[in-house]
């Protein structure tokens, strides 16, 4: 297998050159965990996949449940398939404790803190509640703790992995937290003997081929725990090697080629963020543009596997105008970006159209 054939694979196995054939929540099932911290773009990557799929259908989703927003993997928000996310959550809280226990100090933060702030949380929200941030954070202001210095966001972080709440309904356009117990009544599950070669299989069913360091960025944990938890799962593997490098999928499709289809994908999009090595999808002039100051990723055009540009919209009233903005000056044809434009303008509900700047 060589670079153009790991493109296709990932591509054909995160359903981006092929539609989802289940349930737009079960998206969620399949790739484990779903990049969420810009919800606009996590929203996308679900319909993107899932053809007739709106950016309605999607709220509804996490309106009825099927799909939860959490804080997980690496402390990052997260869509997760309901029955994926306690047993993640207890897999990963104590790596994240062990990560952030030096900057909880600088911040005076201690398990004593936050079992007050978890206390404090769980009588505003019980009965139903749902608030927001902005709420949240005058009621622990009003029981004499301090939310500023980035408090605030490690509180509802770690909230999210102890299980203590998660994403609610929106209000409007301002976000809410309920709590878990509450949203997702817990269940009976049998947890995996070993959760993090459970976590290895599901990563690479979902995102192979890909490598032991790649597995090692998209769970958070150290690399020589996940090459060990790739030898467990060996009987589940498939491995090959490329150029020094070890890959590793479950057993099935593997696809020569990308299609040369364009694809408008976001820079959150799990086919880039979930790899440790981006440079297979990501040239020089790409990778520059991804390595913003502010850590915002751009929206990106994906070519035969590629990022070949970024691409912007400016939502109207009626409109969503588009901006592409390529590396190269090569033409990309008029057909495949009207194509492109038509299928967001179908997820958005609107008429979708590029501009020239």
């Amino acid at each position: 297998m060589n670079h153009a054939a790991i493109l296709a694979t990932r591509l054909y196995r995160q359903f981006l050159s092929r539609p989802f054939p289940g349930s737009p929540a079960d998206v969620a099932r399949h790739l484990c965990a779903m990049q969420a911290q810009d919800f606009a773009a996590a929203k996308w990557a679900i319909g993107v996949r899932s053809p007739g799929t709106t950016d309605v259908d999607v709220e509804k989703l996490l309106e009825a449940r099927d799909l939860i927003r959490i804080s997980s993997l690496r402390g990052t928000l997260h869509f997760m398939h309901p029955e994926d996310v306690r047993w993640i959550a207890s897999l990963v809280l104590p790596r994240v404790l062990s990560q952030c226990n030096g900057m909880w100090k600088k911040l005076s933060l201690d398990k004593s803190v936050f079992d007050r702030v978890f206390h404090i949380m769980h009588s505003a929200l019980q009965n139903g509640a749902a608030l927001s941030r902005a709420e949240l954070k005058v009621i622990l202001e009003k029981n004499h703790i301090p939310t500023a210095d980035h408090r605030m966001n490690q509180f509802l972080t770690l909230a999210g992995l102890e299980q203590v709440i998660c994403c609610g309904p929106r209000r409007g356009k301002e976000f809410t937290y309920v709590l878990l117990d509450e949203w997702l009544p817990p269940v009976q599950t049998k947890l995996p003997g070993n959760a993090l070669t459970e976590l290895a299989v599901r990563y690479m069913k979902g995102h192979g081929p890909a490598t032991a360091e790649d597995f090692s960025w998209w769970c958070g944990f150290p690399v020589t725990q996940c090459r060990q938890a790739l030898a467990e799962a060996a009987q589940q593997l498939e491995s090959f090697v490329l150029a020094g490098q070890t890959y590793y999928l479950t057993p099935g499709e593997r696809i020569e080629k990308p299609d040369s289809k364009l694809r408008l994908l976001s820079g959150f999009d799990e086919y880039y963020i979930s790899y440790a090595d981006r440079s297979l999808v990501a040239g020089e002039a790409a990778q520059e543009v991804m390595s913003p100051q502010n850590g915002i990723l751009p929206y990106v055009v994906i070519a035969k596997g590629k990022i070949v540009g970024t691409w912007r919209r400016e939502i109207r009233k009626q409109l969503v105008e588009m901006e592409y903005i390529p590396f190269e000056k090569t033409k990309t044809g008029e057909g495949a970006l009207s194509t492109a434009a038509k299928t967001y303008g179908k997820f958005m509900g609107l008429t979708a159209e590029w501009i020239v700047s």
